[in-house]
């Protein structure tokens, strides 16, 4: 048999898309392009070392403005990073509570878990915690921000004193000048060349009235913050609870319906009677209280 007799074997092809037009193979081209992190510029740093941890205070910079980081290694690395308009009002907090600190008397026996004092700062959607604390290991300050997710430094007290002093002498180098910028929570967005809708024009009640503060109220071991936002639908309260343990929920409450919601409220206040156990509650300072 002549070699032209036998059959070749043909390759496949792809089966023809619409109007006849072969189709690509799958998984041509990239589906998905890689997202380019703003480069941060280090600026100034210090490290200290208490006990058997290690800290960092890092003065940063990128194309967004200066920001700080504070960074713990010890178990794991913790870190948290916040603007250089924020520093400074965590430079007044933290001196506060260096001057708290150094009144304590020290402790004769064991200490009993204690949160002595608290302060908090609001930076776009995140919050953060300075607490001066207390437990059976002694006494320390912890600093925790809250936001996508929920991250904490805690600095003992017997270095308190030598991490204000490096934290405020960053500042005082690198804060003249450098205008109120936001630290990168997310990468910036890729430009696309589909054309973008245009902006929703701001309406009269956008423009002359501002948002007003944040509201927080204590109940227990619990936590509710009211906060005020608005977007293209209009304004609403986002009433946000969180217990000890860092869960927390939120629903949202349009601007329209605020005053049915208050009177709903009031109403029910009005009809229920305190119980006994709410009045030894509040009058032993553990019931509700607003800030």
């Amino acid at each position: 048999m002549a070699d032209s007799d036998i059959q070749q074997p043909q390759q496949r092809q792809p089966p023809p898309g619409p109007r006849g037009r072969r189709r690509r193979p799958r998984f041509q081209q990239p589906r998905y392009q890689q997202r380019e992190y703003p480069v941060s510029e280090e600026l100034g740093k210090r490290e200290l070392e208490v006990e058997t941890k290690k800290f960092m205070i890092a003065v940063m910079s990128n194309e967004q403005g200066r920001f700080v980081r504070l960074s713990e290694t010890g178990f794991d690395r913790r870190r948290i990073s916040f603007s250089m308009e924020k520093a400074l009002e965590f430079r007044t907090i933290i001196n506060e509570f260096l001057t708290e600190y150094q009144q304590l008397d020290e402790p004769e026996e064991e200490l009993a878990s204690e949160r002595l004092k608290t302060e908090s700062f609001v930076q776009g959607r995140r919050r953060f915690y300075v607490d001066l604390r207390q437990n059976e290991r002694g006494r320390f300050v912890k600093v925790t921000m809250l936001g996508y997710n929920k991250t904490f430094i805690a600095i003992p007290g017997v270095g308190l004193q030598q991490f204000t002093e490096a934290f405020c002498s960053l500042i005082d180098k690198f804060s003249t000048g450098s205008p109120p910028t936001t630290p990168p929570s997310k990468p910036p967005p890729q430009r696309s060349s589909r054309p973008r809708p245009p902006p929703p024009r701001p309406s009269s009640e956008t423009s002359s009235n501002p948002l007003p503060e944040s509201r927080e109220v204590h109940a227990g071991t619990k936590r509710f913050y009211f906060d005020t936002l608005r977007n293209d639908r209009g304004t609403f309260l986002k009433l946000t609870e969180v217990l000890r343990m860092g869960r927390r929920t939120h629903i949202n409450i349009p601007r329209t319906c605020w005053e049915k919601m208050g009177e709903t409220f009031a109403a029910l206040a009005g009809e229920l009677a305190p119980s006994e156990d709410e009045e030894v509650e509040s009058a032993a300072g553990s019931g509700s209280e607003g800030n």
